[in-house]
């Protein structure tokens, strides 16, 4: 199968540089390099408020601009990573960024991940999640006419 080109440029540049084959590491090897690769994320951004917290048990981390008082527009963030890695850690720059720049509050959130917890567990999380944050919106401080869902890679799905 031919990859777009720009894809098999990254991905040759990841095999000049030495990175093994996501086949050969463990969950754990895997989980690890992706959280190192945010280390070249750019620069933090510093103009948000960021919590960590749990709603009925989903864990969920809170990003919102500084300035920001009453209720927001909302971005559900899921995160990539194949259904297997990502989470608050490898996601955080961009969450603080889209909540920045957006001027909207960012909930993003740490669904389950496979192999310890197989399908449908990941998009259980996801429906559940968007169901909380919505009955908790005037606790949360969310705007529950305004929500949109985004992710990428996996979250995107």
């Amino acid at each position: 199968m031919a990859l777009e080109p720009a894809i098999a440029r990254l991905v040759n540049d990841f095999i000049a540089a030495g990175r093994p084959s996501s086949r050969q590491q463990s969950f754990a090897e895997r989980r690890a390099g992706y959280i190192a690769s945010t280390v070249l994320a750019g620069e933090t951004e510093t103009r948000v408020q960021v919590e960590d917290i749990s709603l009925e048990g989903m864990p969920l981390r809170v990003v919102s601009p500084l300035d920001a008082s009453g209720t927001l527009p909302t971005v559900i963030y899921y995160h990539g990573g194949c259904f297997v890695s990502g989470g608050f850690a490898t996601h955080d720059n961009q969450l603080r960024q889209l909540a920045f720049h957006g001027g909207c509050r960012v909930i993003a959130v740490q669904y389950r991940l496979a192999p310890e917890h197989t399908y449908p567990a990941a998009h259980d999380d996801a429906e559940r999640a968007a169901i909380l944050i919505r009955h908790h919106a005037m606790n949360l401080g969310v705007d529950s006419e305004r929500i949109t869902l985004a992710g990428d890679s996996a979250g995107g799905h």
